[in-house]
């Protein structure tokens, strides 16, 4: 069995007339389940979730070539992001843009990522989301809402 932390988008379930969403990670229970393992959620910005993942490797190798899903190369909060590649370290600043989060509160924030931690990333990925409607109109769910509050990134690591 590993850990791993992912970006996980959220998607659209339709129960009859309700309109809700999902995390993508569900996808994946049947699988991570039959491993032994567990996830947990959190959801920030861009209609994303911090996800942490407890399978087997195969597992999870699975789940990161799924388009989308973007895995974390670490496993632990406490883990240094000098660890990874510039390459590596860039593809999380650039995931954290596209979900919404400027370039400058990112470096207001963390300044430099090879001295931060995955706790610095993650807590930093969770500071906001924002609060999920469904626009008949157009026949989806926008996320333009006032920002809401997200789970704390120790409940996710507590869970698994």
């Amino acid at each position: 069995m590993a850990v791993a932390w992912f970006f996980a988008p959220y998607k659209r379930r339709d129960f009859g007339t309700l309109r809700t969403r999902y995390c993508s990670m569900d996808d994946f229970t049947v699988q991570i389940k039959a491993d032994g393992g567990n996830w947990s959620e959190s959801e920030c910005l861009g209609n994303h979730a911090i996800v942490k993942v407890r399978a087997n490797q195969a597992t999870l190798d699975t789940i990161n070539a799924t388009p989308g899903m973007l895995r974390i190369p670490l496993a632990l909060l406490d883990d240094q992001l000098s660890s990874l590649s510039a390459v590596q370290r860039t593809a999380i600043r650039t995931r954290l843009e596209a979900l919404g989060y400027t370039l400058a509160e990112i470096q207001a924030a963390i300044p430099d990522l090879a001295n931060a931690t995955l706790r610095d990333v993650l807590r930093f990925a969770l500071t906001r989301r924002l609060k999920p409607r469904y626009d008949s109109g157009t026949d989806s769910i926008v996320l333009d809402g006032p920002p809401q509050p997200t789970r704390a990134l120790e409940h996710a690591d507590g869970d698994v």
